[in-house]
Order: C-alpha cells, then sequence, then structure tokens
C-alpha cells in the first residue's frame, strides 16, 4: 500500500514537471519575441515630414568679429561690473571659437540631483558635430555599456538608446524623443542641450541678464585643481529666486588659452528656513578634450559595427 501512495506521488510529481516544462520554455520565448517586437529598427527613416532644421545654437549668440582683441582675464581677485563685463566677453570669445569647430570627442562627468536625491558621478565617452547637431554616449562608469545617440534629421528626430544589463533583454533597443521621460529619467537635460556649444550658449544668456541685473553679483578669480592645473574662474551668485535664474549659484571653470567653459557647478536654491551649504544640482566636467577628432557620419550612426546597438 506504502509502495503503491509513492507510485501516485511520483506519477503526479512527473506529470508537474511535464506541464511545466513547456510553460518555463514558452515564458522566456515570449518575452523573447516580445522585445525583439519592441525593439526600434536601426534602419534610418530620416525626418519627420515638414521638419525644417534649427539654426546652429552658435549662431544665435553673437560673436566677436575675426581680428577683435581677445579678452585679458585680470591676474586677481575683481568684481562688480567690470567681472561682468569680462565674463561676458570671455564666453563669447568661446563661442567664436567653437563656431569654427566642425566636431569633437571629449570624456564627459556629469553628476545631478533628480527628485531630490543626488546620483553618483557618472563617466561617459563623448563625441559631438555641430552642424547638423549630432551627439554619441558611451556610458563607461559606474555602469558600463549603455549607449545612446542622436543625429539631427535622422530617424525621425529621435534619440537610440540601449541600456546594459538584464533590462538590456527585456527591451534591447529604443527610439524615444529627446525630451521623452524615458530619456529623462536619468538625466536633468536632453542630450540636444549637451556639448560645449549648447553650454556656452547657455551661459553668454545668463551672463546678458547679470549685466542688467543690479543684484546679480560676478567674482573672477583663478584656481588650481588637486593635479596644479590652472583655471579661469568664475562665481556667479543671486541673493533672490526669480524664474529666469535656475541656480542660485554658478561656479564655472574656463581654459586659459581657449576659454571654453570645461567645468560647472550648479547650485539648487535653498528651500524656505535652509541654513547651511547650499545643494549641489549638477556639475559637469570635460576632459581629454579632442578639436582635431575628424569624426564621421558613421559616428552618429547606430547602425555602426563598432556599436553595441544590435539586438543582442
Amino acid at each position: 500500500m506504502a509502495a503503491s501512495t509513492n507510485d501516485r506521488v511520483g506519477s503526479v510529481r512527473v506529470r508537474r514537471r511535464r506541464w511545466w516544462l513547456p510553460v518555463s520554455l514558452i515564458l522566456p520565448a515570449g518575452l523573447a519575441l516580445g522585445s525583439w517586437w519592441l525593439t526600434e529598427p536601426l534602419t534610418d527613416r530620416g525626418a519627420p515630414p515638414g521638419w525644417v532644421p534649427p539654426p546652429p545654437v552658435l549662431e544665435e549668440v553673437a560673436t566677436p568679429e575675426p581680428g577683435e582683441r581677445s579678452p585679458v582675464w585680470p591676474e586677481g581677485r575683481t568684481a562688480g561690473v567690470r567681472a561682468k563685463t569680462v565674463a561676458l566677453e570671455v564666453l563669447l570669445a568661446a563661442a567664436a571659437r567653437l563656431s569654427r569647430v566642425e566636431d569633437y570627442t571629449a570624456t564627459f562627468r556629469k553628476q545631478e540631483r533628480i527628485k531630490g536625491k543626488l546620483g553618483p558621478v557618472q563617466t561617459l565617452e563623448m563625441k559631438v558635430r555641430h552642424k547638423p547637431f549630432a551627439i554619441y554616449f558611451k556610458f563607461l562608469s559606474p555602469k558600463d555599456g549603455s549607449e545612446v545617440v542622436y543625429a539631427e534629421g535622422h530617424h525621425d528626430n529621435k534619440l537610440i538608446a540601449h541600456s546594459s544589463g538584464v533590462a538590456r533583454f527585456l527591451v534591447p533597443r529604443l527610439a524615444v524623443p529627446p525630451d521623452h521621460p524615458l530619456a529623462l529619467a536619468d538625466s536633468r537635460h536632453p542630450v540636444t542641450e549637451a556639448g560645449l556649444a549648447n553650454l556656452t550658449a547657455k551661459l553668454i544668456r545668463f551672463r546678458r541678464l547679470d549685466l542688467n541685473d543690479p543684484e546679480a553679483e560676478t567674482v573672477l578669480d583663478r584656481t588650481r585643481d588637486a593635479d596644479g592645473r590652472e583655471w579661469l574662474r568664475s562665481v556667479h551668485t543671486h541673493p533672490n529666486h526669480h524664474p529666469e535664474r535656475p541656480f542660485a549659484r554658478v561656479e564655472v571653470l574656463y581654459d586659459p588659452e581657449s576659454f571654453f567653459p570645461m567645468d560647472i557647478r550648479s547650485y539648487d536654491w535653498p528651500p524656505p528656513g535652509h541654513t547651511g551649504d547650499l545643494l549641489l544640482a549638477e556639475h559637469y566636467h570635460y576632459e581629454n578634450l579632442n578639436l582635431d577628432a575628424a569624426l564621421t557620419a558613421q559616428d552618429f550612426d547606430p547602425a555602426n559595427p563598432a556599436y553595441a546597438f544590435h539586438r543582442y
């Protein structure tokens, strides 16, 4: 009797295993087929119908004419109207130089506060083309492998991205507008605002505001980093919150030769009753800048065999 009972129990277990075996195969197959269906094709569909390319960002700011006198950064600490004027002159000179740069590569580091939480420092490989605008990122740390590419006038003006790790198997590759919530889940700004040209144009806009704002405070000086490299530094503070001012304090480091703004730290407005140091909102840093990269269209094509945008 005991043997018969054991036989029946064993038979049930075998039937359960036989029933579960096809299910265990069907579920992964279904996920694979679903992810294949959701995967954005690499075929370039071009730009949306009726799309007109925007003017290059550097043409939107007034730049010095060739041959104009290069601005002179003061040797000692300088504040007031003179500091505001020099800061604007330096940025206009940087914009003029960048307008003559077709493309470049760099190592890009960023740290951002998103939904109140300061994230880790991220290191990315970066490629940029100015006209028409295109950008490529490859994440190096703390998690490596993810890639993002955007090329104006291609792929319906959407960015193409793939993640790394387990998420890669669920959705191997996707395409979304640069300002889509998915694209901004881990970033404060869309990729269309990235790069030295965009940063310079944005800073020029704020420095022009400073000239007509007696409450805005600007201080210029020089500093050295941990490696002993000298930087030109401008510090901009605003005592009262204003809708046109996204940050209470901004610190910018410029390369002494090119005047390019290579490092920027921005600090959030303090909440009511806050005391102590301001909270860092975002920090961006460029290094290993190569202005002779000689990039091609393939550098901004997700079908590039050197990239990992393929499905698996």
